[in-house]
């Protein structure tokens, strides 16, 4: 060995030994410091947990106990995060020990959602899902899904055009469609596509069960040997009901792909084209399970999220269809509460595309209000308020307080992106505070870490769901105009800006009324049918 490599391996040694003190000096520190603040816990354990809108009450209680809160429910030690800072600090730069995740019982052992890797404790297993997920969904791959994103949201166009009041399903139409395409290969119905139906009753029993402490389970694992029969153990009874929805939603279309590969009929898509590899290279069953659960995943939560993100449970829906379901229906609800800044993206638009064409995305970069109204959505209120769980590794300090290894750590996205500080008047809903870019970064305002997760584990789906709403939002309004609803008085009806608890937030069932701006924009759409 010559003295060269010598003096190399000596220097990564030093390294290792001094980073290796370094780690044990703030852990032994950290055992010395107080908890961060926060509400005192009674003699059953749990009490002061939040029953519902879990975000509002944690920015409340900011005022009181600080960016950062803890918890202690039931033997779970919880560490909630008020602020960007707190969120970067942690789940950012110290992503070495804050990627992993709880486990959580209620929804991975017993309702069987343990296939969705955003839930998965960080490891082999995970990254290994994480790898193949990202070979398909990374940034330079946003391109090859144009097409398909453009091609539903067309459809979207003519079925607003048919049946406008019906907008919602419409939503959740074009959202479920691009993604199952490019999962399974599968073309979603128009009407009562049984696939869709499926996912969407298997999701929302996710997230009923999703917040962290939502069962007594979650705290106490040891009750889920509990039999079923008994008093009080009405949650085994539903988990197996619901653990029925959630692995026929794993595995119904992976069967069926399999079967049309069989035949020669399948369509391209990332089962296929994994499936295939697998074959080719003589794979193990592990293999397999793998690409089944990376194909729901890309329907369930392709951020898994929604996302990885950060929250209470074990996954979400992000650049799934769930989340960008939730982010398109804040577009609506802002273009019936906002008309000013709907004006003022359709003038942008006009100058852009004149009259005779609908967008595309070549001219996202001439749009740039467009895209100030998509990053505003995602902020407004935001897909999944308390995103996704992490789980630190080892004990920690921040700011002279200690994070006990074993912690449940709850980045608060809702205070996030509403810190007043930041987002000056945060409760209106103002693209232009997106405008000046410089002036954002300066001011630390960076619209995807917050909006799509954190550290290791933020939401590698996040560029499809970006591109799928945000083509959304400028070929809806290039061709129609969004108001409030009338009364049988002609008297406007203005929707509230409320929003369901959950895991997934999205904005309460509204009317409004949406109408082509023109006879030469309901052209466009009637040409799209071509």
């Amino acid at each position: 060995m010559d003295d060269l490599t010598l003096l190399t391996v000596f220097a990564l040694g030093s390294c290792a030994v001094i980073l290796l003190a370094q780690r044990l000096t703030t852990i032994q520190k950290a055992k010395r410091l107080p908890l961060p603040p926060g509400p005192k816990t009674t003699w059953l354990g749990g009490s002061q947990l939040p029953q519902t809108y879990h975000w509002l009450t944690y920015a409340r209680w900011k005022d009181t106990f600080g960016d950062i809160i803890y918890i202690y429910a039931f033997g779970n030690p919880i560490i909630v995060l008020n602020t960007a800072e707190a969120a970067n600090q942690l789940l950012d730069k110290r992503g070495d020990i804050y990627s992993s995740r709880p486990l959580r019982t209620m929804v991975g052992e017993l309702m069987g959602w343990d296939w969705l890797f955003s839930g998965m404790p960080y490891g082999p297993w995970w990254r290994r899902h994480r790898t193949i997920f990202q070979k398909y969904f990374h940034i330079n791959m946003s391109s090859d899904y144009h097409p398909g994103q453009i091609l539903e949201t067309h459809t979207m166009l003519r079925n607003l055009l048919v049946s406008p009041n019906n907008f919602n399903h419409h939503i959740r139409r074009t959202a479920a469609a691009i993604v199952l395409k490019i999962a399974y290969g599968h073309i979603v119905a128009d009407e009562g596509d049984s696939y869709v139906a499926l996912a969407e009753a298997a999701m929302r029993t996710s997230a009923h069960a999703g917040f962290f402490g939502t069962y007594l389970v979650d705290y106490i694992p040891i009750l889920k040997y509990v039999p079923s029969w008994m008093p009080g153990a009405s949650f085994k009874r539903k988990a197996r009901e619901w653990r029925r929805l959630s692995r026929e939603m794993l595995e119904s279309q992976f069967e069926i792909v399999k079967q049309k590969m069989a035949k020669g009929t399948a369509v391209s898509c990332v089962a296929t084209k994994e499936l295939e590899n697998w074959i080719d290279s003589d794979g193990d069953a592990d293999q397999e399970e793998l690409i089944k659960n990376i194909s729901a995943i890309i329907y369930g939560g392709a951020s898994a999220f929604i996302t990885d993100a950060g929250s209470l449970l074990t996954f979400k829906f992000i650049a799934g269809a769930d989340t960008t379901v939730s982010a398109i229906g804040s577009f609506f609800l802002a273009m019936v509460l906002y008309p000013d800044v709907q004006r003022k993206a359709r003038d942008e638009l006009d100058r852009v595309l004149g009259d005779n064409r609908l967008p595309s995305f070549a001219d996202k970069s001439s749009l740039p209000y467009i895209s100030c109204i998509v990053w505003e959505c995602l902020r407004w209120n935001p897909v999944a308020p308390m995103g996704l769980a992490h789980y630190v590794t080892e004990d920690d300090e921040y700011n002279g307080y200690r994070i006990p290894k074993g912690s449940t750590v709850l980045p608060n996205i809702w205070a996030i992106l509403h810190d007043e500080h930041t987002y000056p008047n945060p409760l209106e809903f103002h693209p232009e505070r997106f405008e000046d870019q410089e002036k954002n970064r300066l001011a630390g305002v960076n619209e995807y870490p917050s909006a799509f997760g954190f550290g290791r584990r933020i939401c590698p789906g996040r560029w499809l769901a970006y591109d799928s709403i945000w083509i959304v939002v400028a070929s809806v309004l290039s061709v129609y105009k969004i108001t409030a609803a009338t009364d049988y008085k002609g008297t406007l009806i203005l929707p509230s800006p409320e929003y369901t608890p959950g895991l997934i937030s999205h904005p309460k069932p509204f009317k409004c009324r949406i109408f082509p701006r023109s006879e030469a924009a309901a052209a466009l759409i009637r040409q799209t049918e071509a």
